[in-house]
């Protein structure tokens, strides 16, 4: 199957997956990789979130404040490719690669990854936001997210949702939903954010079967519940961005964003 076979287009439209993807700020990805090398995922994720406290600030609860000796809710491991460095190994990471590329029009790189394990009945959903919003870097990033479930992803058990063109506006004004703490310390690590412009009854669901995956725009809106169901609901989730790390190393406001700040020290 090819890349544009994989994609679920919208019968309304004609048109390329990437210029859905422009549009819509998301797109289905249907056959993203292969349920054997999904479980070779978890092989390599799963031991992570068993020595979660011991991962200091790469682990933390996004769903709140955490006090010592209470159970977590949403755990979350970020970069966890520096972590176990296997995971680029995988098909599905070769695969967002390649969509990545074909989204963005140009070569891209690896930019961020994380793992999100919502515990059976956890009672957290993970607020509307933008992840535009948690860059603090002078230019916007131009990148695409994939979100890939580790088992069927379900409304039950907090499959992705979007809002339909919202990155087509900007930023929106984010506030803090919660502190996150984190496993070793129960320490207070940055904060989960969200936005109260969403017009939730333009929300489009996407659950989605294993091996299937969503990608989405860093502006657009989006989405996950609770997890109500008896078993975890794992989620690996992978950013590339245009030209990689190498456009923020040399983008000119980036370079004259640093300049100023070696100024400001002196």
């Amino acid at each position: 199957m090819s890349l544009a076979d994989a994609v679920a287009i919208d019968a309304a439209y004609t048109e390329s997956p990437a210029q859905q993807f422009a549009r819509r700020g998301f797109v289905t990805i249907e056959s993203l990789t292969t349920a054997a090398d999904i479980a070779r995922i978890r092989l390599l994720l799963d031991p992570l979130f068993d020595r979660f406290d011991s991962l200091g600030e790469r682990a933390v609860d996004i769903a709140g404040p955490r006090a010592p000796g209470a159970a977590l809710r949403s755990p979350e491991i970020n970069e966890a490719v520096k972590l176990v460095p296997e995971l680029t190994d995988t098909l599905a990471y070769a695969r967002c690669r390649q969509f990545a590329r074909q989204f963005l029009g140009v070569p891209v790189g690896y930019m961020f990854d994380h793992a999100i394990y919502k515990l059976p009945h956890n009672n957290a959903s993970t607020a509307w936001h933008q992840d535009e919003a948690y860059s603090a870097r002078p230019i916007p990033l131009r990148s695409v997210h994939f979100w890939i479930p580790l088992q069927d992803a379900t409304l039950d058990n907090g499959c992705m949702w979007f809002i339909p063109g919202s990155n087509l506006g900007g930023v929106r004004s984010h506030h803090v939903a919660a502190i996150r703490t984190t496993g070793t310390d129960y320490k207070p690590a940055g904060a989960t954010i969200t936005t109260q412009d969403v017009d939730p009854t333009r929300a489009v669901p996407c659950p989605l079967p294993i091996g299937s995956a969503t990608a989405h725009h860093p502006l657009t809106l989006h989405y996950t519940g609770p997890n109500q169901t008896d078993h975890w609901r794992r989620a690996w989730i992978l950013h590339f961005g245009a030209y990689g790390r190498a456009r923020f190393l040399l983008h000119p406001k980036m370079i004259g964003a640093q300049i100023s700040a070696l100024l400001r020290a002196f």
